[in-house]
Formats: structure tokens, sequence, C-alpha cells
């Protein structure tokens, strides 16, 4: 099961708006490639909500009250990239952008 997505600015900043996060980081591009990024920053927790949504749906009301969630991110995401979450059979859980590793994890019931 997999759930892949665009990328945007505009999606970036939407969801800055919803959790507070002011950082630059996510927002002045210039600023984010002058500290070696590729752009602007997909902002971590986003991951895991995009992660979260798989976990509903291969658990469905189950998730909500049982669902277990662990999410390690290891690279970066920027606007333009391709975001694509898989989770195996086993609840393993690999997120790549670009080709590249940028999230790990996995997504299980709890007993």
């Amino acid at each position: 099961m997999d759930r892949k997505l665009e990328i945007t600015q505009p999606m970036i900043d939407g969801y800055g708006r919803i959790n507070g996060d002011n950082d630059i980081i996510h927002y002045d591009h210039d600023y984010a490639v002058e500290r070696g990024f590729r752009g602007t920053l997909l902002h971590g927790p986003h991951m895991t909500a995009f992660a979260a949504d798989l976990g509903a749906r291969r658990y469905g009301k189950d998730w909500l009250t049982r669902g277990k969630l662990h999410t390690k991110w290891i690279g970066p995401v920027c606007p333009g990239d391709t975001f694509v979450a898989d989770l195996t059979e086993d609840g393993e859980l690999t997120a790549t952008s670009g080709g590249k590793t940028v999230m790990v994890g996995s997504v299980t019931l709890a007993e």
C-alpha cells in the first residue's frame, strides 16, 4: 500500500499555518539553499501525517484507538519532489523522495 504526493510550496505553507511552525527553512527558498538544501523543506510531522493516513486506510476504525506509529525523518523533501510513502504487509514504513529514502518507521496496531 502506498501514498504518492507531489509536494508544493502552498502545501508546505498551509501545513505551517496549521501547526504554527514558522521556521524560515520551510518558507524562504534562498535561505534554505544557503544552508545546503535544494529548496524549502517539508515539515517532518507533515511526512508523518501521510504515514498515519496509511494506517487509517489499512486498519480502519481500529486505527483510532489502537494505532501505533513510529517515524524517523532521515532526508529532506522539497517543493517539486514526489513523496512516496510505502507500507508493507508487516507494517514497515519507507518513504522516498527523488529516489532517496527520507523517512522510515512502522505502522501497526497495539495488541
